[in-house]
């Protein structure tokens, strides 16, 4: 099953959208926001997230995947030449102290709860809707958070040239990821699959090149194994079988 938001909220994690507690503290969201979001992180903490007040959860869901700017907005809004406000995580205390905060970049995202077992720390998937208004090689783009009491961290893999990198993922009109099951008390791996053209030299006379990646826990670190070969995928093909993957 492709883990998609909807996917992972089936799973049955706490996704607050519009709960009393949130309606609770919109009086804590910054000037032109309101807290969308909130998660237990489980040591007292709470991870928010913040988007600009005139997104609605109806609007947020409408709009995930498709992109939005100003002209989303209802004509009859005071603000309607306003852009959109940059959506913001932040990591909040027990007592309230903003303990840290990030912009996103865009105006959609959302948090869940990781489902990966075997971790040090507690996990989380953080999604930013990238989704450009034409194309197909933009869309929801994914990384693993692992907030501490006062910082957000995103978590980085070492890639084969043993560089550290942070660990995104995308879902786009040419990408997918997957979760793989584990052996028990394992970490789940994560499995994606992207098509590009191909560079000179790649592919053998082919116009597009396919390429397998996956991410491994791997003695408490995140890695990363890839594949290529000639070849087109897109996101009316079937998602590759576990075999395809390195």
């Amino acid at each position: 099953m492709r883990m998609t938001g909807a996917g992972l909220a089936a799973l049955g994690f706490t996704l607050l959208w519009g709960t009393s507690l949130a309606v609770a503290r919109q009086e804590d969201a910054p000037q032109g926001y309101r807290i969308a979001q909130e998660l237990l992180v489980g040591d007292g903490t709470v991870l928010e997230v913040l988007e600009d007040r005139r997104i609605t959860a109806q609007l947020h869901a409408q709009s995930w995947g498709t992109g939005l700017d100003e002209e989303t907005f209802d004509e009859s809004s005071d603000s309607e030449h306003q852009p959109p406000l940059e959506a913001r995580v932040r990591l909040v205390s027990e007592v309230g102290e903003v303990l840290a905060e990030e912009s996103l970049g865009y105006p959609l995202a959302k948090v869940e709860k990781a489902p990966l077992g075997g971790l040090p720390y507690p996990a989380f998937f953080l999604t930013v809707d990238q989704t450009a208004p034409m194309g197909t090689y933009s869309g929801p783009a994914t990384q693993i958070l692992a907030p501490t009491q006062s910082r957000l961290e995103p978590v980085l893999y070492r890639t084969e040239k043993g560089e550290q990198r942070p660990l995104i993922v995308a879902q786009t009109g040419k990408a997918a990821w997957q979760i793989l099951p584990a052996a028990s008390g394992a970490t789940e791996s994560i499995a994606q699959v992207s098509t590009a053209p191909a560079s000179e030299g790649e592919g053998e006379g082919e116009d597009f090149v396919i390429t397998y990646r996956t991410y491994r826990w791997v003695d408490g670190q995140w890695t990363t194994a890839t594949r290529q070969q000639p070849g087109y995928w897109d996101m009316e093909s079937e998602f590759p079988e576990p075999t395809s993957f390195p």
